[in-house]
Parts: C-alpha cells; sequence; structure tokens
C-alpha cells in the first residue's frame, strides 16, 4: 500500500466526502444505541398471580393488595385464593405461580395448591404490555425471558466474528448495508411476530446485524479519515451510541407496548437506511488492496473532485492501465499471506500465552459486570426508567474518564484502580440490598461507571501488549470470551431471583411450540 500512498492524497484532507459519510454515520450510531439494551424493557416481568375469575373478571384488585402482603391476612380479598410465600430477603409476597384447590380454603386445615392453569393476572399500573405478560413467559416458562438477551449476546458474537471476515471478503460497504438491512428488517418484524420463539429468531439477528454495522462502520471511518483525526472520530462514533442508549428509557416510557418500541426503534432505522444507501462508499484503501485498482481510480477522482483535491493523473492513468501493477499487487498481498500467523500463536510463545490467559480473564469478568449491572435495572428497586437512564448515561463520563486516566497513569496502573472500584461497588450490592434501595442504585450506578471505563481501557491497550501481525488475533480471541461470558449473565441473574433450571420442564415447554409451528409451515 506504501506505493499508493500518494493517490490517497483525497482521504488526507477533511472535505465534504467525509463529512457526508460521518454524519449519516455518526446518526445511524445514535438510532443503534438502544438496541442492544431494549431486551431489558421488552422482557420486563411486571409482579404477578394466578388469574382468580372471583377477583378478576370485573373487578380491579387495589394495586396496594396486589403487591403487598397485608399483616392480617383476614382483610385481604387476594389471601382465600393465593397463598403467601417467602420473596427476597426473605419478605412475604403472594405467590405467582400457584393458586388454592377450589376445594379447599385458606381457613381450613388440609389446604391444597395447584398451578395456575387458568392464566396469570398481571400488575399493568403503568399499562405496561412486555413480551413476557404477553406471551405468559413466568412460572415454567420463565427461562425463556432471559435467553432473549442471551439470543441478542449469540448475535454479537456471530456478528463479531462474521462481520469482519466478510468486509474483508467482499468490501466494507456491502457488508455494512446488509448489516442495517437486517437490523431494519428484524426490528420491524419482532413488532409483529406471533410467538415467543419468533422473539428469540429475530432478537439473535438484531444482535448480529448490530454489531457488525458497528465494527465495520468503525473500520470504514478509520479508513477514510486523516490521521490526525481519525481516533477522535472513531472514538465520536461510539460515544454517540451511548447518546442513543440514553434515550431508550424516554421511548419504553412513552411507548409502554414492546411491539410499539420495537416498531418505533424499526422506523428509526429505516429513515437512516436511505441516505447510508446513497452516502456511503466503499473503501478506497480496500479497493486498492484487492486490485479492484479501475473502482479505486473512479471513487478517487469523485472524492478528488469532492474535496477540491488534485490528483496525480498520470498515477491515476498508470493505476488502470498498467497491467505489472495488477500483477505487483497480488504477490504483495501473497507475501503478507505468507508472513500471516494464526491464533495458535498466541498459546505457542510462553509470554504471550500468559498475557492472553490474563486478558481473556480480565474481558471475561469486566463484561459480566458491564451487562449484568445494565441487565439487572428492572430488579434494582425505584423507578425502573430512571434506573436504567442513570445506568447508561454513566457510559459518557466512564469512556472520558478512563481516557484522560491513562493518558495520566498510564494503562496498567488505570486498569488496576478502575477495575478495583468497580469490584468494590458491585460488591456492596448484596450488602446494601437490606438497608435502602437508593444506596443500591447508587452503588450500581458507581459500579458501571467504572465497569465502562475498564472495558474502554481493555480495548485500548489489548492489541499495545501484542505484536502488530498478532493484535487482530488477540482482538478476536478476547472478543470471543467477552460475548461467552455475555450470554451467560441473562442466566446468572435469573438464576439469582430464586429460579431453578428444570430441564424437563424446559423441554416440555418447548417441543409442543416447535411442534404446533412446524406443522402449520408444513
Amino acid at each position: 500500500m506504501s506505493a499508493h500512498e500518494n493517490l490517497l492524497a483525497p482521504l488526507e484532507k477533511f472535505g465534504s466526502f467525509q463529512t457526508r459519510v460521518v454524519i449519516v454515520a455518526y446518526l445511524t450510531a445514535i438510532v443503534a444505541g438502544p438496541n442492544i439494551w431494549m431486551t431489558v424493557f421488552v422482557v420486563y416481568t411486571p409482579p404477578h398471580r394466578c388469574y382468580i375469575p372471583e377477583l378478576d373478571d370485573g373487578n380491579e384488585t387495589s394495586e396496594v393488595d396486589y403487591v403487598v402482603v397485608p399483616s392480617n391476612l383476614s382483610n385481604s380479598s387476594v389471601a382465600r385464593y393465593i397463598p403467601v410465600v417467602d420473596g427476597n430477603l426473605q419478605k412475604p409476597e403472594w405467590s405467582s405461580c400457584t393458586r388454592y384447590n377450589e376445594s379447599t380454603s385458606a381457613g381450613q386445615g388440609n389446604v391444597s395448591v395447584v398451578s395456575c392453569d387458568r392464566g396469570w393476572k398481571y400488575m399493568t399500573g403503568e399499562n405496561v404490555i412486555t413480551a413476557v405478560s404477553e406471551f405468559d413467559l413466568v412460572c415454567d416458562k420463565s427461562w425463556l425471558a432471559p435467553l432473549v438477551p442471551s439470543c441478542l449476546m449469540f448475535g454479537l458474537m456471530a456478528g463479531s466474528f462474521l462481520g469482519g471476515i466478510l468486509a474483508d471478503r467482499f468490501g466494507r460497504k456491502k457488508v455494512l448495508l446488509g448489516a442495517l438491512v437486517i437490523m431494519c428488517a428484524s426490528l420491524s418484524i419482532s413488532a409483529f411476530t406471533p410467538s415467543w420463539i419468533g422473539l428469540h429468531v429475530l432478537t439473535f439477528f438484531i444482535g448480529l446485524g448490530g454489531v457488525a454495522r458497528t465494527s465495520i462502520l468503525t473500520i470504514l471511518l478509520s479508513e477514510i479519515t486523516p490521521n490526525k483525526i481519525r481516533y477522535k472520530v472513531t472514538v465520536a462514533h461510539i460515544l454517540l451510541m451511548a447518546v442513543g442508549s440514553c434515550m431508550l428509557p424516554l421511548m419504553a416510557y412513552l411507548l409502554p407496548n414492546w411491539r410499539h418500541l420495537y416498531g418505533a426503534v424499526g422506523l428509526l432505522h429505516f429513515l437512516v437506511l436511505f441516505p447510508s444507501f446513497i452516502v456511503f462508499e466503499e473503501s478506497p484503501r480496500w479497493l486498492l488492496e484487492n486490485g479492484k485498482l479501475d473502482e479505486a481510480r473512479n471513487l478517487l477522482q469523485k472524492i478528488a473532485k469532492m474535496n477540491n483535491v488534485k490528483l496525480d493523473e498520470a498515477k491515476l492513468l498508470e493505476l488502470g492501465r498498467d497491467r505489472e501493477t495488477r500483477v505487483n499487487l497480488e504477490a504483495e498481498k501473497k507475501q503478507r499471506g505468507r508472513r500471516k500467523l494464526s491464533y495458535l500463536d498466541l498459546v505457542r510463545v510462553p509470554f504471550l500465552r500468559k498475557r492472553i490467559i490474563i486478558l481473556s480473564i480480565a474481558w471475561l469478568a469486566v463484561n459480566v459486570s458491564y451487562y449484568g449491572v445494565s441487565l439487572n435495572a428492572n430488579n434494582l428497586g425505584g423507578n425502573r426508567y430512571l434506573t436504567f437512564f442513570a445506568l447508561v448515561s454513566v457510559e459518557l463520563p466512564g469512556h472520558i474518564l478512563s481516557y484522560f486516566t491513562i493518558r495520566k497513569l498510564g494503562s496498567r496502573v488505570a486498569f488496576m484502580i478502575f477495575s478495583s472500584v468497580c469490584g468494590v461497588f458491585i460488591l456492596a450490592v448484596p450488602l446494601l440490598q437490606a438497608v435502602d434501595d437508593t444506596a443500591v442504585i447508587v452503588s450500581n450506578v458507581i459500579g458501571k461507571l467504572f465497569a465502562t471505563g475498564t472495558l474502554s481501557l481493555l480495548y485500548a491497550f489489548t492489541g499495545e501488549l501484542f505484536p502488530t501481525v498478532l493484535r487482530s488475533q488477540s482482538y478476536g480471541v478476547c472478543s470471543v470470551v467477552s460475548r461467552v461470558s455475555a450470554v451467560l449473565v441473562p442466566f446468572l441473574l435469573y438464576l439469582d431471583s430464586s429460579q431453578k433450571l428444570d430441564v424437563e420442564k424446559m423441554l416440555e415447554v418447548v417441543s409442543p411450540e416447535i411442534k404446533n409451528r412446524t406443522t402449520r409451515l408444513i
């Protein structure tokens, strides 16, 4: 590529071409911001109990009687039908999965309970309709709720792996636009999916398209902007995704029906899809790298005209006509391929093996903290919309704080400080649960602040600890490890909610649904 650096002069001026691309890229970043956290509101589980016709047909049970178990059960109409169980922190609460048998009553000696065979009654004081309440993903089906964010994380894992490979093979533009179409289509179709199976499958594709868009667009921005501002442009792209995440609580509050929320976000993606097709161009560097010289020549002429930059016409003609140039490029490409190392080299060399193991553990721990705190927003108490807003709004200062800290103290000291403070505040959460909900929220918010900073630090210095030819492989290994931990986080929170994973019941739930869907297709 060094032989063609003088041909890339239009890219070393931030002109009209770069301005258009950056503006549209930033718009897509803001719109894509809510995607990764939408499941927090989509699979929110409202307080619920068994549906009781005598209580619920035409009579609305008060919210207080619905949630709070009174000290004198004889004054509660719910107590005649619903047993009391020990909830979180051993506080009494109404059973959400059982009711008294009609042949017995709470006041008789031999009381028997049965499962909620008539459905459930959900507390919808906020007029909230979630996927959980619509598809009854509670009790025996409760494990299907955390599976939704896990499917999203699976999509992120697949997109991280496939995005770079496809972009290197087929070009930045094609794969980027494909990722945007996948996101737009998946979000829009999710708003109309008739079953929980469709929701899980489409959520996977939302994650796949989202992370592919982020990674490929970051690469494209770095390849078309001048060296002196390249870092600032790509960092601003990541920060604007955090700005988009801050819009999600307001959207979820204004659109309490999960289908409307999906539809609104899908519409926003649709609005930025058209300018993306018009503005985004292929990377000239990728075209030159892959020997597509005629396309590179035409694109560079277009960029030079837009940026008012003079090109060396003689070299452009040589680029398009000289067959020897093509041959040399192919030879250079093959030579680089022979020098390329594999993932196995990370474990063959002792000091590299030690570093990749330590960094993998660090990425795993930080991602569990980062995703765990945010996905647990509904269980922290207080107003869940304001709580989630506080958790996502600290990402911006977290990134900025890590940037200045690493410049002042260095990566090693900064990482030790950020990870230690993050661990202290997250470990304090279980101790504070018996004290005050506000203290729990504050501790989580501070923990999220430093978890974000720690994650930003890992992105900054992981590649610097490896030789240039192994940097992409090091990021690849750490990315896979972090995605695996992120997949497990929703189920760690699920187990913390005093639920048990019963494999037999899981199969009983899944098998009839899959069978019914297959029969309809046939």
